[in-house]
């Protein structure tokens, strides 16, 4: 059975209060065992060719170091959503009895990514070494359309560069819910809520398989064609991009470039220790075997063992898609400042994603300059939303010039004495 061993525990108050008791200290559901290094130590060439690649991104600014060194950045930039790979863990320790009094908070729980809010202030560049703080910033009770009671746990990110500059901060939002196989978790709260129909699994005919494979030859991307401020208006709508059939093989490349975003999930020997620190992150496969609980994301049998229909995608390839849908329409000469991201109906093993937007703000900031937002919709081919999207893009103007990028937050304390260690 490939949920034998895996661990059901139950959405307390206790555990709740555990993880309260964790703000402002790492969440422990989300740990690397024996893995201590980023999967990025530095940012390199080849690096980040190899997470643009995993999300389907070709974009010369970002894969091509001769390219970048023509634009305004002056050499090869990697695509916001890069600095998730990087990053020395410089997050504060957990004071050892508060760690053994709250081991247990949300164990044995599913968790599932549901969107990021991020603000970039600085571009991720060849050559640069950052560090990464990662605590609990908030715990709320909510109600599960299709669990009962969860729990929203809010984790907040911050990563710095070698020259003691926040680059990105990030708001990351995880749903805790109850593992229960799928006809138990259809039957949770039955009695007060109509049951919502099942997702049938996609399928595509020639024709419709044509009409994606038009929309990938149709793919826009802005790149050195500058876009002014001066020419945005408000209600105009932006192209098309779509991303699908999600197969597992994305998801491999996906992996291949970002790593297991969070988690330390070594082969073979090394997973051996690693599941002697993390036995919990462990279930047996179909062998007898034991193997990893991110196995939910290309294991149907397992994924329906922790609720959910069918496999699915992981929250990190969601966002990428988000984050290049910005990229591809705002060209080399904007920034991308602030993005939000929720994502909503779960993206299946053969789900099509067609994303669109519509601007829905244009004007002068005072702290940003000349700035555009836009709504970003992400839609499958059953017609539901599964991202809802705002962005925030700060735009060279004709009148009043090139993006300034925008001051970044003071550095918090323990990046604060990374920078001076890193320094000495």
């Amino acid at each position: 059975m490939a949920d034998d061993g895996l661990i059901k525990g139950r959405i307390t108050d206790d555990s709740v209060d555990q993880m309260r008791r964790r703000i402002g200290y790492p969440n422990p559901t989300v740990r690397s065992g024996t893995v201590t290094l980023p999967w990025n130590t530095e940012c390199t060439p080849d690096s980040v060719r190899h997470f643009c690649e995993g999300y389907g991104d070709d974009n010369p600014l970002f894969v091509d170091r001769r390219y970048g060194a023509g634009t305004r950045w002056a050499g090869q930039v990697a695509p916001p959503g890069f600095e998730a790979t990087m990053g020395y863990d410089r997050s504060p320790v957990v004071p050892e009895p508060l760690a053994r009094e709250t081991r247990g908070a949300l164990r044995g729980v599913q968790l599932f990514h549901s969107g990021n809010e991020s603000r970039f202030y600085r571009p991720v560049m060849v050559g640069d070494v950052l560090d990464r703080m990662n605590v609990v910033h908030d715990v709320e009770d909510k109600q599960s359309e299709f669990a009962g009671r969860s729990v929203l746990v809010t984790n907040k990110l911050t990563w710095a560069n070698q020259r003691g500059e926040v680059v990105t901060d990030q708001l990351k939002w995880f749903v805790h819910a109850e593992r229960r196989k799928v006809k138990e978790a259809e039957a949770v709260g039955a009695d007060t809520r109509p049951r919502k129909p099942k997702d049938a699994a996609a399928s595509y005919s020639d024709e419709q398989l044509a009409d994606i494979e038009a929309a990938y030859d149709a793919e826009y991307r802005r790149g050195a064609d500058t876009l002014w401020f001066e020419d945005i208006e408000v209600g105009a709508t932006l192209p098309t991009m779509v991303k699908g059939p999600l197969t597992v093989t994305d998801l491999i490349n996906m992996h291949m470039g970002g790593g297991w975003f969070g988690y330390g999930n070594p082969a073979l020997r090394l997973g051996f220790e690693n599941r002697k620190k993390m036995r919990g992150f462990y279930t047996k496969n179909e062998f007898g075997a034991w193997d990893v609980v991110q196995r939910v994301h290309w294991e149907p049998e397992l994924a329906r063992a922790v609720g959910v229909p069918a496999a699915y995608d992981i929250g990190p390839m969601r966002w990428a898609w988000l984050l290049h849908y910005c990229t591809n329409w705002c060209g080399d000469d904007a920034w991308l400042y602030r993005v939000r991201g929720e994502f909503r109906a779960f993206n299946y093993m053969g789900d099509a994603t067609w994303i669109s937007a519509v601007v829905t703000d244009v004007q002068r900031s005072d702290d940003l300059g000349s700035i555009v937002e836009i709504e970003v919709t992400g839609t499958n081919q059953r017609g539901q939303k599964n991202i809802n999207g705002w962005a925030t893009i700060i735009l060279p103007s004709r009148e009043h010039g090139p993006v300034v990028l925008p001051e970044p937050p003071p550095l918090p304390a323990e990046l604060a004495a990374a920078h001076e260690e890193r320094s000495a």
